[in-house]
């Protein structure tokens, strides 16, 4: 596996404005620095350079203390269950670097006590612990991830090879297993979600005149096969809390639907949707391109839809639309390379903080409302929180990114299934 660099580059950080990102759980999530700063009549400028990594990869977080030397600093550093963790002091022009090396054995968050004079700053950063197993022998290339049972289910490409293309592999841990999906017809999965009584619902582009379908594996095997009676290819699952289980139908005004006893339903729209997810609440949240570029809630039941433009008309391609924890949707707009965040109660929009040239690909809300965005040009992931943007440099471009309840974030790297928590 390629090595994963974890890079953070947030402005300059003040005690102050460290103390801000700390707000929230005692125990941060992976990527979240905060600070508390003291009452001494001094401050400490600190930068977060290089964020921790233990597990299967081992890299060195770095922190810089601006216009101090190392003669100046007093440090000491504790895991979360106090056991000491090693640091390193060296000058970087007039500058300290401070480097934290966790062990096998060191669990996270990290608190630094950092002491030049008066001048005092306690630093929280995270330990993250990376895993990473094979997948397929290291070929495979995920299209989609989705969490299940303690883990995830993924969806491989639309031009991979048979073998990968007509099952799902699930991974709960160490290894990925395969999920198979043994009927005839089948060219690729192109959708995939999961249910709350754990079925899982994959969209199949068929091989044969007979088009595409919709099919249910049920907890115990058993295969429903609904047909879509189109040869569009579906994409973009969602279920409803009634189980129903929702599809896009590529180039077509309409939603398809199916029940879990397979009966099948449409429902029709007054233009043509790209990508679908589903609220909390069981709203159908939509993106659509074109001269009204816009985000689309919809009533199941009724079909009544509002409607919130957004962009540029004619440019604007809104994409990724995903639910955060607190009600509001994430999406991204493909051609500007941006991420947004629209409050479906009162419309309103609101760009994500990337860092300048940063193209926003795919997203995942975590738990703790921190936003994770890959950005597969540059090979990197980030970290939105409190209003500043964290990287991690992957060298490659991280694939089927998602966050599972528990705040593991879950992606396909280079054949490789990583987790980070």
């Amino acid at each position: 596996m390629r090595s994963l660099t974890a890079l953070l580059t947030t402005p300059l950080l003040t005690a102050a404005l460290l103390a801000s990102c700390g707000a929230g759980p005692a125990t941060p999530a992976a990527g979240a620095p905060t600070t508390t700063p003291t009452t001494a009549p001094a401050s400490l400028t600190v930068r977060l350079e290089t964020l921790a990594v233990t597990g299967a990869l081992n890299v060195p977080g770095t922190l810089r203390v601006s216009g101090r030397g190392p003669a100046d600093l007093t440090v000491t550093a504790r895991d979360a269950q106090g056991a000491p963790v090693s640091v390193t002091l060296s000058a970087s022009g007039t500058d300290t670097l401070i480097g934290v090396t966790g062990t096998g054995a060191a669990r996270g968050p990290v608190t630094l006590s950092v002491q030049a004079g008066a001048a005092r700053a306690s630093v929280t950063l995270p330990l993250l612990r990376a895993g990473a197993a094979p997948i397929m022998g290291g070929t495979y290339q995920a299209g989609g991830a989705v969490p299940w049972q303690g883990g995830v289910v993924l969806r491989a490409v639309a031009n991979a090879g048979a073998d990968a293309r007509h099952a799902l592999m699930v991974s709960a841990g160490a290894e990925a297993t395969a999920l198979p999906f043994p009927v005839s017809g089948l060219d690729t999965i192109t959708g995939h979600a999961v249910a709350p009584d754990g079925s899982v619902w994959v969209a199949v582009r068929g091989a044969t005149a007979a088009g595409s379908e919709l099919i249910r594996r049920a907890p115990d095997g058993t295969l429903t096969r609904v047909p879509a009676g189109t040869t569009e290819t579906l994409s973009s699952l969602g279920i409803t809390p009634d189980g129903r289980v929702w599809a896009v139908v590529y180039g077509q005004a309409r939603l398809l639907s199916a029940a879990p006893d397979g009966t099948r339903g449409e429902l029709p729209l007054g233009s043509v949707p790209d990508a679908l997810t589903v609220s909390a609440d069981g709203a159908l949240l939509l993106t659509r391109r074109g001269d009204s570029p816009a985000v689309l809630r919809v009533d199941p039941a009724s079909g009544a839809v509002r409607t919130y433009p957004v962009g540029t008309p004619g440019v604007s391609v809104p994409a990724a639309p995903t639910p955060a924890p607190d009600g509001t949707l994430l999406f991204t707009e493909t051609r500007a390379g941006s991420a947004w965040r629209l409050d479906p109660r009162s419309g309103a929009q609101v760009a994500l903080p990337l860092p300048a040239g940063a193209r926003a690909g795919a997203l995942a809300a975590a738990p703790d409302g921190s936003v994770w965005v890959s950005d597969p040009s540059a090979g990197t992931l980030l970290r939105v929180a409190d209003g500043a943007a964290a990287q991690v440099t992957l060298g490659g471009a991280a694939r089927a990114l998602t966050v599972t309840p528990d705040g593991r974030v879950w992606f396909e790297l280079g054949g490789q299934l990583i987790t980070l928590n």
